[in-house]
């Protein structure tokens, strides 16, 4: 095997085992996979852990949360998993050039002939060597061409089929890419919670076969495999390619306790680092997408998950307790008129209505109509400076250590049609438990960027003065990335 071969075999290596372990974190937060994004209580297909949420009281998405030990995940702590987000996305940034240089020179050189099989022929060949494998009969060397009929379909599926299922299926959890793009969800029957039940099996398959191959890597002719994959060759000592191969697995080893270390301790630098990566990347690829999707009155779902309770300042409670007659809504920073607005005030400017999904970063998912009032008309109102950069929401939420609630967008993102001040969620003036009495929708992004319980809009040139300085509350608490467009 081509040198090109053994070091892409040992980065996706790594590059996997990275994929699963924050993955798993990932999927902690909302243990729980469906086949339909109206995601209730009870539709389930597969849940994990045994919470139950109550029936007699407010509950949230995040109490249903499921908890896994630090040492097994690379994100940090229980309910922290923006670190594990950033280390997916890291590691399949990685993992997609890896692949990208495996197939091309796969495809360049003519070496995919033999490894896909061009005869349908292998697949009688193959269950005769799955039932030698079975009953425990090895294959003789001369069976190995280098491949056998069973290997040869297996590493097809693995390098060439499950890749594109798992990077298609994660395209399709993307808000800002399927908001524009909306027929691409048919691919999964129009379903974002399909492509997210999918990933999740691509994933099984993935562990699986990591499991079943190094069993028979170990057991079927281990001298000459572990030749193979220390130096592509079997033309070399046994004692060098143990060598390199225990030297190789030692280093995957130290570099999974390495970086769970540094998550868990210096959370912060290891989100910089992260994220300082990601963000240019991700704004390039997915920052310019336009929201299109929209849906008709009989998608709405008949469940809208609560995340989040209700701020507890006497300030929220005095003006819940009158209906929000004194509530204003102040509009200032870099801009050319600071406004202060009334909900009539607001309900009186010109009236945008859509019915869009939400998609939570968790992963559930839900369907909803929103009333308000189209954020380019409060900006051709209070004229933004066009050194403003972002737009900052504040609310009145505040957390058991006196932090408020807060989030930083980019000031263009405003300038989408389906970015609005919601005050009314399914023809309803919108309540407590969804944001009342002022809520933003901005459906290129993830559902932690809409924030609930508005109580003044900024628009500043930077955010570092803001909190922690991170661009929200949720970034500067547990690492969430701020673009939130994937």
């Amino acid at each position: 095997m081509p040198l090109v071969i053994v070091v892409t075999h040992f980065i996706n290596f790594i590059c996997i085992l990275l994929l699963i372990r924050s993955g798993l974190h990932i999927l902690a937060d909302h243990p729980m996979l469906y086949w339909t994004d109206h995601t209730r209580r009870d539709n389930y297909w597969l849940k994990f852990g045994k919470k139950k949420m109550p029936k007699d009281k407010l509950w949230t998405a995040h109490d249903e949360a499921e908890h896994i030990g630090h040492w097994a995940l690379p994100g940090g702590a229980h309910h922290e998993f923006g670190m594990a987000r950033n280390w997916h996305f890291a590691a399949a940034a990685l993992w997609v050039v890896t692949g990208a240089v495996y197939w091309g020179y796969m495809f360049a050189t003519g070496a995919w002939q033999r490894l896909i099989p061009t005869s349908w022929s292998i697949f009688p060949q193959a269950w005769h060597d799955f039932i030698g494998y079975a009953t425990l009969h090895i294959p003789p060397l001369t069976a190995f061409h280098p491949y056998d009929a069973l290997q040869q379909l297996t590493y097809t599926g693995v390098a060439f089929v499950l890749p594109p299922l798992m990077i298609l299926t994660a395209l399709a959890m993307s808000p800002a890419f399927t908001n524009r793009f909306p027929r691409y969800t048919l691919l999964f029957g129009g379903r974002r919670q399909a492509a997210r039940s999918l990933h999740f099996i691509g994933m099984l398959l993935f562990s699986a076969f990591i499991i079943v191959h190094v069993v028979l890597v170990s057991l079927v002719y281990f001298s000459r495999n572990v030749r193979l994959i220390s130096f592509g060759t079997v033309h070399v000592r046994l004692g060098a390619a143990l060598a390199v191969f225990c030297s190789a697995l030692l280093f995957v080893l130290i570099f999974n306790i390495v970086i769970t270390y540094f998550t868990l301790n210096h959370r912060v630098g290891v989100r910089k680092l992260l994220v300082s990566m990601l963000n240019t990347l991700l704004h390039t690829v997915f920052g310019w997408m336009v929201p299109r999707k929209t849906y008709k009155r009989s998608d709405i779902s008949p469940f809208f998950r609560v995340n989040g309770y209700p701020p507890e300042t006497e300030t929220f409670k005095r003006l819940a307790g009158d209906d929000f007659k004194d509530w204003r809504l102040h509009i200032g920073g870099m801009v050319g008129h600071e406004l202060d607005l009334t909900l009539d005030e607001l309900r009186a400017m010109p009236r945008q209505e859509q019915i869009t999904k939400h998609i939570c970063i968790q992963g559930w998912s839900a369907i909803g109509e929103w009333g308000g009032v189209q954020m380019r008309e409060i900006m051709a109102r209070c004229q933004p400076d066009k050194r403003a950069k972002y737009v900052v929401f504040h609310a009145y939420d505040v957390d058991g250590n006196g932090k408020p609630f807060y989030e930083a967008l980019r000031t263009n993102d405003m300038h989408d049609r389906l970015s609005i001040l919601a005050y009314e969620m399914n023809w309803k003036p919108l309540n407590l438990e969804h944001g009342a009495p002022l809520r933003l929708r901005c459906e290129r992004k993830l559902g932690y960027k809409m924030v609930k319980y508005i109580r003044s809009i900024e628009f500043v040139d930077s955010f570092e003065h803001i909190g922690e300085g991170r661009g929200g509350y949720r970034e500067d608490n547990v690492m969430f990335d701020w673009e939130a467009s994937i």
